[in-house]
């Protein structure tokens, strides 16, 4: 196992294993402890590399715009010799690796839980700015934070999870208004314009069943869509079926060769 961070240039990151390479990115307030369930069933056959996305874990900093974190996880995955990984993310993090795979070389990606018919969820957000910006930040983000089914999970993994989440108003604030500064329909746009350069074969698991204008999405956009529903499970599907996933994970691996 390898761990690297450079405050304020490079993002921290947990590289462990050998073989065809696996990059994942966590969502917004955790870390990339979070991945750790799934790297351990999965280092035995794959190199497995994890990154703290910035102001998260131990890497330094705020973002900019998606375009630079994106660069940023670019610099992390060739400074490790990495050329065309699977790139994988959970929540925000999947929506970072979608447009990764638009721009960078990979073979394929994974979306764990995150739709890409993002408009109306931008307009929500952006009404509810004055809250989050504001003195009561915490009772505001509460009912998202509960959203993303933490509790659901058993113990000691919903300990072990918690224990990843930093839940900051700078942080949140910065990942939702302050990376791109966009209209709902603009950043609608931008997700389009980047579906519409993905064709490696593209992995998305939910953990719920999606609304029907969500699936059409997904299965217009993508041409080698991969499309999985397990219902119930809730927004941290990953982890409440943790050998599921990770043997998905290796039958999808395994089909790109």
């Amino acid at each position: 196992m390898e761990t690297s961070v450079e405050p304020g240039k490079r993002l921290a990151y947990e590289d462990r294993g050998t073989g065809f390479p696996i990059v994942f990115i966590h969502g917004l307030t955790f870390s990339q402890e979070t991945w750790r369930p799934i790297m351990d069933r999965l280092v035995d056959r794959y190199r497995c590399v994890a990154v703290d996305l910035p102001g998260h874990g131990e890497s330094a900093g705020l973002p900019r715009s998606m375009e630079e974190v994106a660069q940023q996880i670019h610099r992390a995955i060739t400074d490790l010799g990495i050329e065309r990984p699977v790139i994988v993310g959970h929540s925000y993090g999947a929506m970072l690796a979608t447009f990764y795979g638009g721009q960078m070389p990979v073979a394929g990606v994974v979306n764990v839980e995150q739709p890409l018919l993002i408009g109306p969820v931008i307009g929500m957000s952006q009404q509810m700015e004055p809250m989050l910006r504001g003195p009561n930040f915490a009772a505001a983000f509460e009912p998202i934070r509960r959203s993303i089914g933490v509790e659901m999970l058993p113990e000691p993994l919903r300990s072990s999870t918690q224990a990843t989440q930093t839940v900051r108003q700078d942080l949140v604030v910065a990942y939702w208004y302050e990376v791109g500064r966009l209209s709902p329909e603009e950043m609608q746009a931008m997700v389009d314009e980047v579906t519409g350069k993905i064709t490696v074969p593209y992995l998305a698991i939910f953990g719920h069943q999606l609304a029907e204008e969500d699936r059409a999405y997904l299965q217009e956009h993508l041409p080698a869509l991969q499309l999985e529903e397990w219902s119930d499970y809730g927004h941290m599907v990953h982890l409440m079926e943790s050998n599921r996933f990770a043997k998905r994970m290796a039958r999808f691996i395994e089909s790109l060769s």
